[in-house]
């Protein structure tokens, strides 16, 4: 692999030398939660890799910051009179960048694609998003093993055209396709890494406006333009610095180190709101995520919906909503207000009045049915995980108080960071958990997903063949249909016990004076950089 190591170097000079495709002021620097060990868009999970990857990589679609979603490689689509059938076209001048001369430049093609479908959907280790593709024809029958991936919905007719092909309607593929796990991926090259596809520089290729050029989890990631990146429109930036060391122990921090001007933008708290408005920068802001009670379903107690709902209304939210930090605020429904509809928010379509209102008596109603159906005198409700940063375990204080009251009951708190309780839920290895959920693109059923029961994101094992019913109808709905059916399913997952919302969170991004172009989305995809630029 020495040669995509010489290819990196001479891909860096040709930058150097083209002027660095603008951004006089060099790349734009940005702190991340340190380094990343994944870079293979269709199993990498971690919001940081998944960052990197919308940066370096292309699919068919591209998700902007508002939510919408426009054509990348796709260039123009058919849809079948039923809905079923997706023609793409893709263009016929993008190529692969890195991987030595055997690989440099190959054409991106309809093949990539088919390819990077099919090990989503491996039958020896399957992606954790191929369920978020269960609408693709033969998916459910390929996870659960009677056919393989070869027989997936998705085909190439000739290099430049791909055909995807559903077992039922879904208007949201376009959003799903845009998705950092809906990438391209170059079989013959896949084949050359010898399984270590996205675990080095050497085992990667690039399809997207910037390449990487340094990937040193020490220090610093690079990511540079690619100059043989295709697009209508040009990328403005000249790279960005991503590094990786703002969060150790002595480091200060990556509101510290933007306060002092080390970098140029970052995720920042209300607190240090006045001190980048006395420093010129802007800011911007989205009530993106909703932290959650959740149960693991698999598993007595919680297997039980009168004991989950039991739970539900022994929550008072007016014990805490004055307690609450400037960023959050107490509530009652599931999706954020981040998320959108027909260009508006759906909070402003389904209210934020919870089909679940606090009740001691209704609390000690379904406990007394639970322990009936459960056939127990009292439950174990075994220890609440709980998040150690941003007053969780304070606020946490306050469901113990809810269970406490209503029905005598007591439940530990394991207080862990935040990034071993997202570890520990999505192992299955938890009771209940306090956790925060955001959505990867702008619709209801990207919060819905972690609850449908064929979803790889479904880490409570919770099933409903109501709830399941309900999102599958929304394909067939006209714009009005899908929002009433999205609040409907909703408010069955309320009733059901199967989440309980305790508080909206706002995310801010600053910017630093003199600096412009940085996409901030509410959304998984993270932040563009690809007008990003310095003065």
């Amino acid at each position: 692999m020495k040669q995509t190591r010489l290819l990196i170097l001479l891909l860096a000079l040709v930058v150097l030398l083209a002027g660095c495709s603008g951004g006089a002021g060099g790349p734009v620097r940005y702190d991340i939660p340190g380094g990343v060990s994944n870079l293979d868009p269709q199993f990498a999970t971690a919001p940081a890799a998944r960052m990197i990857i919308s940066n370096t990589f292309e699919g068919l679609f591209r998700q902007m910051p508002d939510g919408n979603v426009q054509p990348c490689l796709a260039q123009s689509h058919e849809i079948s009179s039923d809905g079923l059938t997706y023609t793409f076209h893709l263009r016929t001048d993008a190529v692969w960048t890195g991987g030595g001369k055997q690989y440099n430049g190959t054409p991106v093609t309809a093949h990539d694609f088919v390819f990077a479908f099919r090990r989503m959907f491996n039958s020896q280790a399957a992606s954790p998003f191929a369920g978020e593709f269960s609408c693709l024809k033969n998916a459910d029958a390929i996870l659960r093993g009677a056919l393989t991936a070869d027989q997936l919905g998705v085909r190439a007719i000739g290099d430049h055209t791909l055909e995807i092909t559903l077992d039922r309607p879904n208007a949201l593929l376009p959003e799903l396709l845009s998705a950092s796990y809906a990438r391209p991926c170059n079989e013959s090259f896949f084949r050359s890494t010898r399984a270590r596809y996205g675990f080095d520089l050497d085992s990667l290729i690039f399809n997207g406006p910037f390449y990487i050029s340094i990937w040193n989890n020490e220090k610093r990631i690079a990511l540079r333009p690619n100059p043989q990146y295709v697009s209508d429109e040009p990328v403005l930036s000249s790279g960005v610095d991503l590094y990786t060391s703002a969060f150790l122990d002595g480091a200060g921090g990556p509101v510290t180190r933007f306060l002092n001007g080390e970098t140029d933008a970052c995720e920042i708290g209300f607190e240090s709101l006045p001190a980048v408005a006395a420093m010129g920068g802007d800011i911007e802001a989205f009530e993106d995520t909703v932290w959650v009670l959740v149960f693991n379903t698999r598993a007595e107690p919680f297997s039980n919906a009168s004991v989950r709902r039991a739970y539900a209304h022994s929550l008072n939210r007016a014990l805490f909503e004055g307690q609450l930090p400037k960023n959050l605020r107490a509530a009652s429904m599931l999706i954020p207000p981040a998320v959108r509809m027909g260009g508006e928010p759906f909070r402003a379509y389904a209210g934020e009045d919870s089909p679940i209102a606090y009740s001691t008596e209704l609390a000690k109603r379904y406990y007394a049915a639970g322990t009936g159906e459960l056939g127990v005198p009292q439950i174990d409700p075994g220890e609440i995980l709980v998040c150690g940063a941003n007053s969780q375990k304070m606020l946490a204080g306050y469901v113990q108080q809810g269970l406490q009251r209503s029905f005598g009951l007591f439940s530990g708190l394991t207080v862990l960071p935040q990034d071993e309780v997202l570890s520990r839920v999505g192992a299955g290895d938890f009771s209940a958990a306090i956790l925060p959920l955001t959505a990867d693109y702008s619709s209801p059923d990207a919060l819905f997903s972690y609850f449908r029961s064929d979803s790889g994101q479904n880490f409570s094992g919770y099933q409903n063949p109501e709830f399941d019913a309900l999102l599958a109808s929304v394909a067939s709905l006209d714009a009005q249909g899908q929002l009433e059916a999205y609040r409907e399913a909703e408010r069955l997952l309320l009733t059901d016990g199967a989440v309980i919302p305790l508080y909206f969170e706002t995310t801010c991004y600053a910017t630093a004076r003199g600096v412009s172009g940085i996409g901030f989305s509410p959304f998984l995809t993270g932040v563009s950089f690809r007008n990003a630029v310095r003065e």
